[in-house]
């Protein structure tokens, strides 16, 4: 027997709130902390290397740049790409703003092209719509963690000779045809927030194959700075600025926090699929609820598990955020499209109406809360409490 909806008077399936995301800290991370706390290092040091390199080995490239966000990431990546004023740089308006900060950063223009609203990610026939004389790259989205058209996106890069940054903040820990997120050319960055697949608690990372992108990206981090240039080799303490760069370092205290993070990597994706599982049936049998798409080619390691609510199921999105949240579970949006956001209608004239594929996902997207320190428990009130709303809107 159904219970009456907490939005419509009943009484919440919840006495807590179950946020959308959380960080999983143990004794593991506790230790590992204080351990570089006590060391000679707590700025970026040894333990900043040691977990450069092991995310370098576990992506399979050879240079791995830690940065203070995903965001620093986006912006150094975008930097050391070369994006400049007078450049277009092609992204998607599904995603969050820092994406695209990629190219305004730079001083470049952000170009939106409208997605593939079965993979949630830019379509390369829209992509290569947009593509002009003053496109300089790409900066394709894995939203969710499930990638998007690798090969399709490449091929307008190879065509155009465009420079690839793969957000794949989401995506840490998936993999593509059996090969690493990150992998693929010509940089890849994530994030390391708390709600992510792993955390330093802020904090993120570029990835490349290529010697000169990776050692920009290292110098940028740092100031930008020369030591030692040529002429003061027995002048150790001589170091000039060759150009703008930022302080961009994380701490040996927030890698020590990540290294152990990544011994519990698999156990994270186990938790995470098994969540994503449960959803994928309970869910599947309730008309206007549209859930994930299918892994195509793919093995992600999912940071979202992201509906698509129509009017079959009976309400629109706003009264199922709202009833969700009487709930006592904090269900989330991801995203508002971005030329929806003041900042890109101003600057570049975007506005409503023009990317139908990404508005028509937009308008009934939400967020269910995915973290591993959900319990079956958790799932089956998230379950229970759409279950129950969509009853009372077929009585």
């Amino acid at each position: 027997m159904t219970r009456d909806p907490a939005y419509y008077g009943g009484k919440p399936i919840r006495d807590e709130v179950l946020g959308y995301g959380s960080q999983s800290i143990t004794e593991l991370e506790k230790e590992a902390v204080l351990e570089a706390l006590e060391g000679d290092y707590i700025t970026r040091g040894p333990t900043v290397e040691a977990f450069e390199e092991q995310v370098a080995e576990m992506v399979g490239v050879k240079h791995a740049i830690a940065t203070t966000s995903g965001t620093t990431a986006l912006h150094l990546a975008g930097r050391a790409a070369g994006f400049g004023s007078g450049d277009e740089v092609i992204t998607t308006p599904l995603t969050f703003a820092s994406t695209a900060h990629a190219a305004t950063y730079n001083d470049a223009t952000p170009v939106f092209a409208d997605i593939d609203p079965h993979r949630r990610t830019l379509d390369p026939d829209a992509v290569r719509e947009q593509v002009t004389d003053d496109t300089a790259g790409l900066v394709p989205m894995h939203y969710a963690g499930h990638p998007a058209d690798i090969d399709g996106l490449l091929e307008v890069a190879d065509e155009y000779d465009l420079t690839v940054i793969w957000d794949a903040c989401h995506a840490f820990g998936g993999s593509w045809r059996g090969e690493a997120i990150g992998a693929q050319r010509d940089m890849a960055v994530f994030s390391f927030h708390p709600v992510k697949n792993v955390t330093t608690g802020e904090g993120g990372m570029v990835v490349t194959d290529d010697d000169e992108l990776a050692e920009r990206c290292r110098r940028l981090r740092s100031f930008d700075m020369e030591y030692s240039p040529g002429g003061h080799d027995d002048e150790p303490w001589y170091q000039v600025a060759e150009g703008v760069g930022y302080n961009y370092n994380i701490t040996d205290l927030q890698a020590a926090l990540g290294l152990a993070q990544l011994d519990r990597l698999e156990d994270f994706k186990q938790r995470r699929d098994e969540i994503i599982a449960q959803y994928d049936e309970a869910l599947a049998g309730i008309d206007g609820i549209r859930t994930p798409p299918e892994p195509l080619e793919s093995d992600p390691m999912c940071h979202l598990y992201a509906i698509e609510v129509s009017e079959a199921f009976g309400c629109g999105r706003k009264e199922f955020v709202n009833a969700m949240h009487a709930e006592n579970i904090g269900v989330q949006v991801h995203y508002v499209p971005l030329h929806y956001h003041p900042f890109f209608q101003q600057e570049f004239g975007y506005k409503p109406g023009q990317f139908p594929e990404t508005e028509q996902v937009y308008d009934g997207l939400v967020s269910l809360p995915l973290h591993v320190e959900m319990s079956d428990e958790d799932v089956s009130d998230v379950v229970t409490a759409i279950e129950n709303l969509h009853e009372h809107h077929l009585e």
